[in-house]
């Protein structure tokens, strides 16, 4: 493991012990559900993984090898599904959280599909193995941070900040390492954040400059961009009172962890 990974887990570790002593105080201070900024980021701090992982999909059609076989067919279905699943996903957020219009999911939805299929159709003609692997680690890093982040959340049942303020007692609170039971009451559903989970799929951006190499001198500028909407998205859900510290910092972690093991998997060009 390099030496920045280990100090950023290190990092990591260090917070999560801090938060288990100050969590609720935290929680306290910063709390305030009629921020702009908090509710800003509940709109759109999900909104990059789902156009991410649409761009993935789109990359994938467009670097598999074409043949006849029914293997080949069953994928093309498999791919159309998540293609539909993702691009609504990316537009349906916003709009919920925004209280937008529905009917423009759909018009939304093929335009991102549409832009994906031009960026990724350009970038296989000379980068076509590196996108392919850029794109798999995207796709998979999704799917298994949305599996992860829900089976936690309804085996750990942690009441959220918010629900606490409302019930007026912080009774119910409790340490992020003490599993409360299986629930399906969302409001029990604070560990971890899924907020920040999915906002931290932005990590793979920094895959970018091994598929367009003139990018690799902007590594370090992406890299930034990326930890501070991470950050940005984490905050903001302590601040509306639906999560803690601890439950965004686990969020984050749970993404990083499973995207780092399939970028040393799949990525055989690191920059």
């Amino acid at each position: 493991m390099p030496n920045l990974q280990k100090k950023g887990f290190g990092i990591i570790a260090l917070l999560m012990i801090v938060f288990t002593f100050t969590d609720l105080q935290i929680s306290k201070v910063i709390y305030n559900p009629d921020s702009v900024y908090g509710l800003i980021f509940e709109a759109i701090g999900e909104f990059p993984a789902g156009i991410i992982a649409t761009f993935c999909t789109v990359s994938l059609i467009v670097t598999r090898k074409k043949e006849k076989s029914i293997k080949y067919n069953l994928g093309t279905i498999g791919y159309g599904l998540m293609l539909i699943l993702f691009s609504l996903m990316a537009t349906m957020l916003p709009i919920k959280y925004l209280n937008g219009p529905t009917f423009l999911a759909p018009i939304l939805a093929v335009i991102y599909i549409v832009i994906s299929y031009f960026l990724a159709k350009k970038i296989s003609v000379t980068n076509k193995v590196e996108l392919r692997q850029a794109a798999i680690v995207g796709v998979l890093t999704f799917f298994f941070v949305v599996i992860t982040f829900n089976l936690v959340k309804m085996g750990w049942g942690r009441e959220r900040y918010r629900h606490m303020v409302a019930e007026g007692s912080f009774d119910g609170f409790s340490l992020w390492f003490i599993r409360q039971g299986f629930t399906t009451n969302n409001e029990f559903m604070s560990f971890p954040s899924g907020h920040s989970t999915n906002g931290a799929i932005m990590i793979w951006l920094t895959l970018i400059p091994t598929f367009i190499p003139r990018l690799k001198s902007k590594q370090v500028l992406i890299n930034s961009c990326v930890i501070v909407w991470i950050i940005l998205v984490a905050a903001s859900r302590v601040v509306v009172g639906a999560h803690f510290a601890s439950d965004v910092t686990m969020g984050v972690t749970i993404t990083l962890i499973i995207f780092s093991l399939l970028k040393k998997k799949y990525v055989k060009r690191i920059c």
